[in-house]
């Protein structure tokens, strides 16, 4: 839920797949494909995929690669674990991400806040263009000039997820419901984006495993 400091981004991973797996309910010698999108606090990103292909113990895989195309890496991997099984290249793939930039309190109570997300380089930081948010913004503003979009319409995306989160027992906002009026009441982050259209830094891992029609059913 954000704030777990139980174990590391690899621990994060493994657990993520662990109850894909449960969920899915097949046994971990199903998995013939392994793709992962390593966050930012991992050590060693290119080898991400054989590091949690070994902490799993997982064996004969097919298909195995680190991925990192940015914000639309989540989408590729479904994307490629759908290709490859059209191709006969794997059965059933897991997609995973997982990070741990949050470190636990020092003692007396500092918070211990990881760098890896401010991204911050060279004269663009010193002109506040640092981090992902910056760049996204440029972007919506543009949508917004070409396509009208509207900042209520942004709105209802942050307040649609929150409804979401507010279903999600394992969600960290899941006891703070969000108003269109919030939204518009909250700080400004970077026009036209506001603190709830930017998504929460957190520890944890996600997993989604891809196969074919006739083997979901």
């Amino acid at each position: 839920q954000g704030r777990i400091f139980d174990r590391g981004y690899v621990g994060f991973a493994a657990s993520a797949v662990e109850l894909a797996l449960t969920d899915a309910d097949l046994p971990k010698q199903a998995l013939d494909g392994l793709l992962v999108n390593p966050g930012l606090s991992w050590s060693n990103p290119a080898m991400a995929s054989a590091t949690l292909q070994q902490a799993l113990g997982l064996r004969d895989l097919r298909l195995s690669a680190s991925m990192n195309i940015g914000g639309a890496t989540a989408c590729a991997m479904i994307q490629h674990a759908c290709l490859a099984i059209t191709a006969g290249v794997a059965t059933t793939v897991a997609c995973v991400f997982s990070d741990a930039p949050i470190k636990a309190l020092r003692p007396g109570g500092t918070a211990r806040r990881s760098t890896s997300y401010s991204m911050a380089r060279g004269w663009d930081a010193s002109f506040g263009y640092f981090g992902v948010n910056p760049r996204y913004a440029m972007i919506a503003k543009r949508h917004m000039h070409v396509y009208g979009t509207t900042q209520d319409q942004l709105g209802r995306v942050a307040t649609t997820q929150r409804d979401w989160a507010r279903d999600n027992p394992a969600a960290e906002m899941r006891e703070r419901p969000l108003s269109l009026d919030d939204y518009h009441a909250s700080r400004w982050i970077v026009e036209p984006f506001h603190v709830h259209d930017c998504c929460l830094v957190s520890n944890g891992g996600a997993c989604v495993i891809v196969t074919d029609a006739e083997r979901a059913r």
